[in-house]
């Protein structure tokens, strides 16, 4: 983890330098960064409270010596996913000054064809009525983010296979770095529901009017999509802003959690298939991404994991061996730098 923390503060100064490059870093930039930094503390903070009750019996789970031992490793988690997130709200919210957007109307037109010539968030808007929406609000936006910023903190809490960790390490900046930063500039693109907003004419009026009809309207994503806009119209940097359609980083932490919840268990593979499904619909469903944004992220997750994995010399080994509380693995994973990334 001292890696990790390490390689997102160079993360970090590289968001600073391409957002001075291409945008006037003035006071107000400087002052939006601060709050941003702050307000994922916050969350991370907000996080940690409403997960203490898991958290509390992380210790019988693992073993008192090994969590005593670890402490200064998730200080590191901890720390490092607060700054890189807050790294990456300011990187995203400069794509467009580095690569305006441009790729929305192939991406559309591809993502009609690729459905039989029907919009996915139509079929999305179909299936609606018989789910539980209100819900699955929830799911994409407190679980996801309980994953999106505590994974990192799990694994270093409570992984003592070192390989593992190291896998998912590299998962972990695949998925913001590599989809959320590097494929973005390639194919800079706002999604459907910002999409006539920004080329004009009506091509989706009709995903605009269903969004304004409940359960959607006046929900927290909702409101959320204002607010995007609203930082993107002004020029400005807040938290979470940022707009990004292809490829949908929201698939690849999804997926990535998933593939970490199969490798510790078996049992957790199904609820790890249904959250990454229920991430691709509602993803599609808000008008957030086109389908082919999820679709390329799973694929592309799902292929990083099978290429690292081979380079470890893991083929085959679905569940990597962990130690059983109360009993030493310093022969296989040397005290105390248990998970260094």
């Amino acid at each position: 983890m001292k890696l990790f923390f390490r390689l997102t503060l160079a993360y970090l100064a590289i968001s600073v330098l391409a957002t001075a490059l291409y945008r006037d870093l003035g006071e107000e930039v400087v002052v939006d960064a601060t709050i941003t930094t702050l307000a994922f503390a916050s969350v991370m903070k907000g996080t940690l409270v409403w997960a203490f009750p898991a958290i509390a019996i992380v210790p019988f789970a693992v073993g008192w010596r090994f969590f005593a031992t670890n402490l200064g490793q998730v200080g590191y988690a901890v720390f490092g996913s607060v700054i890189f997130q807050a790294a990456f709200s300011f990187l995203k919210s400069t794509i467009p000054f580095i690569v305006p957007f441009h790729a929305d109307p192939p991406l559309a037109a591809f993502d009609r064809w690729l459905h039989g010539g029907i919009d996915p968030w139509v079929i999305a808007h179909r299936w609606a009525p018989v789910l539980p929406m209100e819900r699955l609000f929830n799911v994409y936006l407190s679980i996801w983010t309980l994953a999106a910023i505590g994974l990192v903190v799990v694994i270093a809490m409570t992984d003592r296979d070192r390989q593992r960790i190291a896998r998912y390490l590299v998962l972990f900046f695949a998925a913001w770095i590599v989809l959320g930063n590097l494929l973005a500039l390639a194919v800079s693109s706002v999604g459907p529901v910002y999409y006539d907003a920004l080329l004009g004419g009506d091509r989706f009026a009709g995903l605009t009017a269903a969004l304004a009809e409940p359960p959607f309207a006046g929900s927290r994503i909702s409101e959320a999509q204002g607010y995007l806009w609203a930082a993107y119209s002004e020029s400005g940097m807040a938290l979470g802003s940022g707009i990004s359609a292809f490829p949908s980083v929201h698939l690849g932490v999804a997926t990535m959690t998933a593939l970490y919840m199969g490798e510790r268990s078996r049992w957790l593979i199904l609820p790890g298939v249904l959250f990454v499904a229920a991430i691709l619909f509602l993803s599609v469903y808000t008008g957030y991404h086109y389908a082919v944004d999820g679709y390329f992220s799973i694929v592309f997750m799902l292929g990083v994991w099978a290429v690292v994995r081979r380079l470890q010399g893991a083929e085959g080994r679905w569940r990597a061996p962990i130690a059983r509380p109360g009993r030493s693995a310093a022969p296989r994973f040397p005290q105390p730098d248990v998970s260094r990334g």
